[in-house]
């Protein structure tokens, strides 16, 4: 089985490319960017008869940060304002205690 340079090198590139654009244009775009390469990568080669490997393979490569992202967001470690909305709907508690939360500056 050959490496395929496009299909199997290039889409990983063209994932961190991407990540590494979007985290320094617009940070707060990050998760929403891999979360569109992953539905795109997996969606769009089943759902119709464009794509390929190449674009398949962009969802196999940004599948990982979708998925630790949604991780994050479900349990309570990611965006402070969006996880706690999140985390307060399903617990009466905070899942993270926040670090030095009972204190006081004088």
């Amino acid at each position: 089985m050959a490496i395929r340079f496009v299909e199997d090198i290039g889409a990983p590139l063209t994932v961190t490319a991407v990540d590494l654009i979007i985290e320094t244009v617009r940070p707060d775009w990050t998760k929403w960017a891999t979360y569109a390469m992953t539905g795109i990568g997996y969606g769009l080669p089943f759902f119709t008869k464009m794509g390929g490997d190449y674009i398949k393979n962009i969802g196999i490569a940004a599948l990982p940060a979708a998925a630790r992202n949604i991780y994050e967001q479900v349990r309570g470690v990611g965006s402070p304002v969006r996880s706690r909305r999140l985390a307060v709907r399903r617990y009466p508690a905070p899942l993270v205690e926040q670090p030095f939360g009972g204190t006081r500056l004088v």
